[in-house]
């Protein structure tokens, strides 16, 4: 019986041997689900953390997207409104351009033409200007001296008389058909003296405008053309 139990005895320490390295590959193959398990635990939250951060670009982009496709549309309404206001302008300046082309041109500016004294003379005289310096429109003549009015409008006027004359006043009338506008004059002294005037006249077509110098008196010129009479329309009525 003693044997029975002795060889018993070494059958349970040879099994028991036997089992431990069974038990134990057990227990390490149990473990090793569990660090799978952590790894691919892992790598899932850092897969979802890239898709988050993926997502919050992609949110971040339509919104800049968004954002810079408003401003390409008001960028594009402000240009239309440019755009419009170039055609405007463009359009005023062609219509400024045409009323101007219609507009009528009258302008004159004359020298005396002379080489020395002019006067005295018993009666009151007109003065021709017949050096030319501009004359559109030709409404100045420079055989009679007189400005003919092309069409009803508002003119401005203006002269320069010169006279060096020790015994003659250098005295002139400004004419607006038969009347007087204006008398300038000047007492002799020896010394080179200058009058000029000038007025702003309503005039209707056909009316004339010229300079008279008065009787007794005297006035000089020479090639620099100290004794100019000008004139231009202001613009019609």
């Amino acid at each position: 019986m003693k044997a029975v139990v002795a060889v018993l005895g070494v059958l349970v320490c040879v099994w028991g041997e036997t089992l431990q390295p069974s038990v134990e590959v057990q227990a390490e193959d149990e473990a090793q689900p569990e660090l799978n398990t952590e790894h691919e635990i892992s790598v899932q939250f850092d897969i979802w953390a890239e898709v988050k951060e993926l997502r919050d670009m992609v949110v971040e982009q339509r919104v800049q997207l968004q954002f810079s496709q408003s401003q390409i549309e008001e960028l594009k309404q402000k240009n239309a409104a440019l755009e419009g206001r170039v055609v405007s302008t463009e359009v005023g300046v062609e219509a400024l351009r045409e009323e101007n082309a219609n507009r009528p041109k009258v302008a004159f500016s004359f020298a005396s033409g002379l080489n020395g004294h002019l006067g005295p003379f018993n009666v009151d005289t007109t003065l021709v200007f017949s050096k030319e310096i501009t004359n559109v429109g030709k409404a100045f003549s420079p055989i009679t001296g007189v400005f003919t009015a092309p069409l009803r409008g508002v003119y401005y006027f203006r002269f320069n008389l010169f006279g060096n004359s020790a015994s003659h006043w250098v005295a002139v009338y400004l004419f607006k058909n038969q009347e007087n506008i204006l008398y300038v004059s000047e007492r002799p002294d020896g010394v080179n003296e200058y009058i000029s005037s000038g007025a702003t006249l309503l005039l209707e077509k056909g009316d004339l405008v010229y300079i008279k110098l008065n009787s007794g008196c005297q006035i000089f010129d020479n090639s620099d053309n100290h004794c100019t009479f000008s004139g231009f329309l202001l613009f019609p009525v």
